[in-house]
């Protein structure tokens, strides 16, 4: 009788340690952050979330890691791109470094593009490939209310806080395009000219050139043309779909 007691104190004494473990383990600050349900709330009477595009190349890998942390917000949603002039272990070393930030895995809000476009600057495969990363966006969490385009090599002047508090006073479908249809010289120095974008058959980036000859201006439909607020693209949802 008293061996029995002994074991059955001894048994009792293991599982009350072994459930004080697995509680400590579980506030540890080194065990892993767990996902958990996102709180975040989209829409009109909430504050405006963005859809971030941010692209590269290769050796960019770091800049566009940087640059994330930078803009990132949880309200945000984000599409990494570095492209096809990137190796693979340029694109599997940013989703290491992605992984390693607790936020963004608790808030899973960045996609990295696995199948990497090819593009050049002022090129028509930038836009082409602009407009894909759109897509994706829209695909895979159409909540943001604009959308915003970003080189590896900028550098926001504001944080998210303040550039949500300044989209909070504005329509959602405003966009910062000042366009008309009075061409002048541009008619003749960026619309006739033939281009070629070497973005669209050459897996590296090169910059576009000009041929020779110039085409007709098209009769079938208007061009407009304009300003936009800054070299790249800062557009509502709805303008992008």
């Amino acid at each position: 009788m008293g061996a029995e007691r002994k074991w059955f104190f001894s048994l009792l004494s293991l599982t009350f340690l072994s459930v004080l473990l697995l509680v400590l383990y579980s506030i540890s600050p080194f065990s892993s952050p767990r996902p958990f349900p996102s709180l975040v709330q989209l829409g009109l009477p909430y504050p405006p979330a963005f859809g971030y595009y941010i692209f590269g190349g290769k050796g960019d890998k770091d800049r566009i890691f940087r640059l994330l942390l930078a803009v990132y917000h949880p309200r945000n949603r984000y599409v990494l791109h570095l492209g096809a002039d990137a190796t693979d272990g340029e694109r599997y070393s940013l989703v290491v470094a992605l992984k390693s930030v607790p936020a963004i895995r608790s808030f899973s809000n960045v996609d990295v593009i696995g199948n990497p476009d090819r593009f050049s600057y002022m090129g028509s495969s930038y836009i082409a490939s602009t407009l894909h990363a759109a897509a994706i966006l829209m695909k895979v969490d159409p909540g943001w209310d604009w959308f915003i385009a970003l080189s590896a090599l900028d550098y926001p002047l504001l944080t998210q806080d303040d550039l949500s508090h300044v989209f909070s006073s504005v329509r959602r479908d405003l966009n910062f395009i000042d366009h008309n249809n009075d061409l002048g010289w541009k008619e003749d120095q960026r619309f006739r000219p033939i281009i070629v974008d070497p973005g669209l058959y050459l897996g590296r980036r090169t910059k576009i050139f000009y041929a020779t000859e110039k085409r007709a201006m098209p009769d079938a439909f208007k061009i407009f043309t304009g300003i936009v607020c800054n070299p790249y693209h800062c557009h509502p949802l709805l303008f992008m779909k």
